[in-house]
């Protein structure tokens, strides 16, 4: 048994790891089971083999139960041990583990605040935490490592994420959106738009609108919207074409390619005469679009020649 933290800590190598000692560098990604008792008991509190994903935490992300960061370090790649750890050291484990459960099981919760005392005045929702809650146990925790991988060596979630690296990332995800919307893969094309979008909005929603700043992230933003618009135009999801060439013409009341798709959007929902405003336009802009104009013009004026003759067909014969 080996002893860390002033004794605190308490180690079993149950089955050893393979390679050397790792530095485990801040921005490691571990990956990992874990399976909590109290100890003295047979009561298992948490198991996550049980759960649809493993755990992952980035080290030097400030992780609520810091003692987890420290006995991984103290371990190497698929190695299994067991760990008794001080009460005073996991006073914060069954907030942890109702973030846990309250996120379905799946992987690491945020590193957002709860208010600690808000939760041990109206309890965790859970009775095995709350009774940890009003008496603290030390407890095990037999942890299976699954995983090392150092930085730079995996794709980085979101939210561990800095603003330049959104920004860095914003032109690699657009280029990633137009080859899969080049392979016909709509539905992943769009979901690299709208994940772009949001790294933008995130950054541009601390600046001051038309600032200068603000102003050139705009211009990064209107090409993505017209592309996430194009997706939506496929999968037949008219309004919310309308919507995101809505916001570009209202900062950019003449850009062609947003009158042109809010155009066909509004006569699918049956607007025509919002259609037709957009489309006749479009025509004073470009007139190179002309022919695709009057064709949609045509199409604007056969479909309601059709509803006259339907509405007229269901009158017939009636009194009034």
């Amino acid at each position: 048994m080996e002893s860390i933290n002033n004794d605190k800590i308490q180690k079993t190598l149950v089955t050893p790891g393979i390679g050397g000692q790792p530095t485990f560098s801040n921005g490691t990604k571990v990956s990992f089971h874990f399976v909590t008792r109290i100890v003295g008991t047979n009561i298992v509190v948490d198991d996550s083999y049980k759960w649809p994903k493993h755990m992952e935490i980035v080290l030097g992300k400030k992780f609520k139960l810091e003692v987890w960061e420290t006995i991984l370090k103290s371990m190497r790649e698929r190695e299994i041990s067991k760990f008794i750890v001080h009460k005073s050291l996991v006073a914060s484990y069954p907030f942890i583990s109702k973030t846990l459960r309250d996120a379905g099981r799946t992987s690491i919760p945020s590193t957002s605040h709860c208010c600690t005392a808000q939760l041990q005045k109206n309890g965790t929702g859970y009775d095995d935490l709350n009774d940890l809650l009003a008496e603290p146990a030390d407890l095990e925790f037999t942890i299976d490592l699954l995983k090392i991988e150092v930085p730079g060596s995996y794709e980085k979630e979101t939210w561990l994420m800095d603003e330049n690296e959104k920004r860095n990332t914003i032109p690699e995800l657009k280029e990633a959106g137009n080859e899969l919307y080049h392979k016909g893969k709509y539905k992943e094309a769009e979901e690299k738009y709208m994940l772009a979008l949001g790294f933008l909005e995130q950054i541009m929603m601390k600046l001051k609108p038309h600032e200068k700043e603000w102003d050139e992230l705009n211009k990064i933003k209107i090409p993505l919207l017209l592309n996430l618009a194009q997706c939506k135009l496929i999968s037949k999801d008219y309004y919310q074409v309308i919507e995101h060439c809505t916001s570009i013409l209202n900062d950019d009341p003449d850009n062609v390619k947003a009158l042109f798709r809010r155009g066909k959007a509004n006569i699918s929902v049956w607007k025509m005469n919002e259609a037709r405003k957009d489309l006749k336009h479009l025509s004073t802009l470009d007139p190179s679009m002309q022919v695709s104009v009057n064709r949609l013009l045509c199409q604007i004026n056969e479909a309601l020649k059709i509803k006259d003759d339907e509405d007229r067909q269901k009158l017939r014969g009636k009194l009034f």
